[in-house]
Formats: structure tokens, C-alpha cells, sequence
């Protein structure tokens, strides 16, 4: 995230509650965009260092930033992936082909 770099295939579980199951990021079926200028995620994560920590407290919209209605979510909308920014506890960032 600090290296601010975009990142798709990552062979981890999935961050939930419950039983392990694997991340859609594990089947190289979803992305994380803009690590640094758009949001992390909704749910209170902190980070120490300075241009991360900025993004989570920082703009919501502009240039490398997904929000509802911008270039990001309106282009992977388009080819049918779900976006993070709608779910109960966001992950902004967040892209994938089934919407989890």
C-alpha cells in the first residue's frame, strides 16, 4: 500500500468473520486501485505512515480516487465488476468480478 501500487492476484483468505475462505483476490478475480489515493476502508484502520494515514481522512474524490460516479467505478461498473465503496464496512479501493 505505502509503494502506492495497484494489485490484483494476492493467494490470501479473505478478510471476514467465520471459517477461512479464499479472497476473490486469491482467483486473480479482483483488484485493489490507487492504494494511496483512494480510501483504504471505512472501518477504522490506521496506518503510521504519513501519505497512507492521509488517505483515509483525506479526498474522496479526484484524479486515482473511486467514488461513486468517478472514472473507476464507472469503468469497472461498466465491464460488470462490483466496487467495495458500496459495501456496509467500505473498502474504497476495492474492485472485483462478483462484487465481494
Amino acid at each position: 500500500m505505502v509503494a502506492d501500487n495497484t494489485s490484483g492476484f494476492n493467494c490470501r483468505y479473505a478478510v471476514a468473520n467465520g471459517s477461512p475462505t479464499w479472497s476473490m483476490h486469491a482467483y486473480g478475480e479482483a483488484i485493489d486501485v490507487n492504494t494511496v489515493e483512494t480510501r483504504t476502508s471505512s472501518r477504522g484502520i490506521r496506518c503510521s505512515r504519513p501519505r497512507v494515514r492521509r488517505s483515509l481522512t483525506e479526498p474522496t474524490t479526484g484524479p486515482g480516487v473511486a467514488y461513486p460516479g468517478g472514472a473507476l467505478v464507472d469503468a469497472f461498473a461498466a465491464i460488470g465488476w462490483g466496487w467495495g465503496g458500496y459495501w456496509t464496512a467500505a473498502d474504497y479501493q476495492h474492485f472485483s468480478t462478483n462484487g465481494h
